[in-house]
């Protein structure tokens, strides 16, 4: 893929997400129920934050969607939104990987940021529930404290596979060396 069509890309992808975000700041707010959005507002999801949340999504919300995405949110969040946030997050991390090689950092570096920045994430949903004394999410309700503790130690797990599957799949895609982009070689 030319450096010019993954710039477009890029922008695309950037304008997409920036769109997603506008559009779940600016949901109905007279359809909004109280308590969706207390605390944090939009900004307490995951989603979010970092939208490649489609897997973990879609698989608790097909097995009871209350635990993830309460009833009550199909009035506040149109359904084409809540496809953007869970669904069309999934191609465009594909096209990400097909588009162009990536370099990770060292495994043990690039682990230890993923799991600062879980940790962060996992703050900031126990400082939600330390202020408004509700889960971000109703699943975090059914569990007691070391099941929670296991419930976030297991997401993690989660998240460092599918952190390996990546790096796996740029290797396997690219190959062990990483091509460096240069402008100046452009034309040959």
């Amino acid at each position: 893929m030319g450096i010019s069509t993954v710039a477009m890309y890029h922008c695309l992808a950037f304008v997409w997400y920036f769109f997603v975000a506008y559009s779940i700041t600016h949901v109905s707010t007279e359809e909004r129920p109280s308590e969706v959005f207390l605390y944090g507002g939009q900004w307490k999801y995951l989603t979010v934050l970092n939208l490649f949340v489609c897997i973990s999504f879609w698989t608790l919300y097909t097995y009871n969607r209350e635990l993830v995405y309460p009833k009550s949110l199909d009035g506040v969040i149109p359904l084409w939104l809540n496809h953007a946030m869970h669904t069309a997050v999934l191609p465009f991390a594909v096209l990400e990987i097909l588009a162009i090689p990536h370099r990770y950092p060292a495994k043990k570096k690039g682990l230890i940021l993923l799991g600062f920045v879980a940790f962060l994430y996992i703050s900031w949903v126990l400082w939600i529930y330390s202020v408004t004394g509700e889960w971000v999410y109703p699943l975090f309700a059914l569990f007691n404290p070391a099941g929670l503790a296991a419930f976030f130690a297991g997401s993690l797990a989660v998240i460092v596979s599918f952190y390996n599957f990546g790096e796996f799949l740029n290797r396997m895609i690219w190959g062990d060396s990483i091509v460096v982009l240069d402008y100046r070689q452009k034309g040959k």
